[in-house]
């Protein structure tokens, strides 16, 4: 659920969609829900082996967008992501990648005023599954 306060505008062409090169990693259920959007939203159906592939962490096992030489699978071939208005919460709250950490690579970290970093730090701990939260590596299997 994206929210007013979590979205910005960002420029591509400053960084070549550099948090496209994170590796969203999401429960079951968000992979269902993910799968569910973009059918309704861009009638493309996602199959889940082509799109996702097994982590395991210490809590459980999750699912990894795949990626295609170091970029997110769902990036086209002029950097945008063809289900931006379906992406995981994940995506939407970079360049926040922990609930203390931000990307420092990303360029817009600087510009971005304090007060919405620390908003999407907050919403990081609510949204993103505490399981996920808590796993410190991910092994693909």
């Amino acid at each position: 659920m994206r929210t007013q306060d979590s979205a910005f505008d960002c420029d591509i062409k400053l960084c070549n969609s550099m948090c496209c090169r994170n590796c969203a990693v999401l429960t079951r259920d968000e992979v269902s829900e993910l799968i569910s959007k973009v059918r309704e939203e861009y009638a493309l159906e996602l199959d889940p082996c082509k799109y996702f592939r097994p982590a395991k962490g210490e809590h459980g096992i999750y699912y990894a967008m795949k990626m295609i030489k170091g970029r997110c699978i769902f990036l086209n071939k002029e950097n945008r992501c063809r289900i931006y208005k379906c992406r995981p919460a994940l995506c939407e709250l970079y360049p926040v990648i922990d609930v203390d950490a931000v990307d420092e690579n990303c360029p817009i970290v600087a510009k971005l005023p304090r007060e919405k970093i620390e908003s999407l730090k907050r919403q990081y701990a609510e949204k993103i599954d505490e399981m996920i939260q808590e796993e410190e590596k991910f092994l693909f299997i």
